[in-house]
């Protein structure tokens, strides 16, 4: 069995603005030190792969940035989507990738912008859920929930009577409210989905015949276009037609046989500045800061200095971020909203 990784990297990560734009979105950006989280992924996948048997997805913007962060992948390995199309289309892109390469190869797809706390107990889990999925569909990975988060979807999944390192999955859930997310918290049995999954790239394609004929149809129009150059523009007109859909409702969520893994290692999506004081340490009074920061009777704010220093004197709870000469001052409860802030700035300031 051939692992070949797919690392997807074409979202936007508009809730990281000003460090996060179109053209430098959030996977290429240092937000947890000094490597871009796409770095960070890729590092700890190189004792899983070799750099030959990972994939990259990206957006033809991204794709300068990306080659220079990641000069030990192999050009050809930057599989660029010529127009988003949501996972769906970006897994069954990479599936086609995967196949001409070995028709037998197995996936391990995820996201290129998560916080992973424990590297070890991470590639132990990736190698626990290989182990599983000869009797499985496809392995997805479980975060035990940590609060009562209405932010994730989340996993249903039947805990086995004896000891088992795969569990039978009933069915996924959308984000919930809070007395819900609340219940799941205490029930033992959901989980957070991760956006990690296992599949044989053969069984992917097969899913995607029997679950989004549509999209199948395309990819099978694409088929013999991939590794000729000559076909750019064929291959643009017909990803542009795929449906735009996440592999998990068009997929995962219709599908019988998948085991989930609870995952031993530390999680998060990182989806807002907020997130940070999950994945970094805070001082004494609560705050968390990247960069230069001085605080004077400041606690519980979140600080980004892309250069230069930023002072917070006499405030609570604030998310103060400095980079490529614009500033954001917001409080910690409207980080998550900050997309509507990037729309009415407009594509000229955003």
């Amino acid at each position: 069995m051939a692992l070949y990784t797919v690392v997807m990297a074409g979202g936007r990560g508009e809730r990281f603005w000003p460090l996060s734009t179109s053209r430098l979105p959030k996977p290429f950006i240092p937000l947890l030190g000094s490597s871009s989280l796409i770095q960070g992924t890729v590092a700890r996948l190189q004792s899983l792969v070799p750099p030959q048997q990972m994939l990259i997805s990206i957006g033809i913007e991204q794709l300068e940035i990306a080659r220079q962060q990641l000069p030990q992948v192999p050009a050809e390995n930057f599989i660029v989507e010529p127009i988003g199309r949501d996972t769906s289309a970006c897994l069954g892109f990479c599936a086609l990738h995967i196949e001409r390469r070995d028709p037998e190869g197995t996936m391990l797809a995820l996201p290129a912008d998560h916080f992973i706390g424990n590297a070890d107990a991470y590639l132990k889990t990736i190698q626990t859920g290989l182990e599983n999925l000869e009797a499985a569909t496809g392995i997805v990975f479980g975060i035990t929930p940590a609060r009562p988060e209405t932010g994730y979807g989340y996993i249903l999944a039947e805990k086995p009577a004896v000891h088992a390192d795969a569990w039978p999955v009933i069915r996924f859930i959308e984000k919930p409210n809070a007395e819900t997310a609340e219940k799941y918290m205490k029930s033992g049995n959901y989980f957070w989905n991760s956006g990690i999954f296992i599949w044989n790239n053969r069984t992917l394609l097969d899913l995607f015949r029997k679950y989004i004929p549509e999209t199948y149809a395309g990819l099978c129009k694409l088929r013999p276009l991939i590794g000729r150059k000559a076909g750019d523009e064929e291959i643009k007109e017909i990803f542009a037609s795929l449906p735009r859909i996440s592999i998990d409702f068009g997929i995962m969520e219709k599908t019988s046989g998948l085991r989930l893994v609870p995952a031993g290692f530390v999680w998060d999506d990182i989806g807002n500045w907020a997130s940070l004081e999950r994945a970094l340490g805070a001082d004494a009074h609560g705050n968390v800061s990247q960069g230069s920061h001085v605080a004077l009777d400041s606690s519980g704010c979140i600080i980004y200095a892309q250069s230069g220093t930023v002072a917070t004197f006499g405030v609570s709870d604030l998310v103060v971020v400095q980079a490529y000469g614009k500033v954001l001052v917001c409080s910690k409860d409207k980080a998550a909203d900050l997309k509507r802030l990037v729309t009415a700035l407009g594509p000229q300031e955003a």
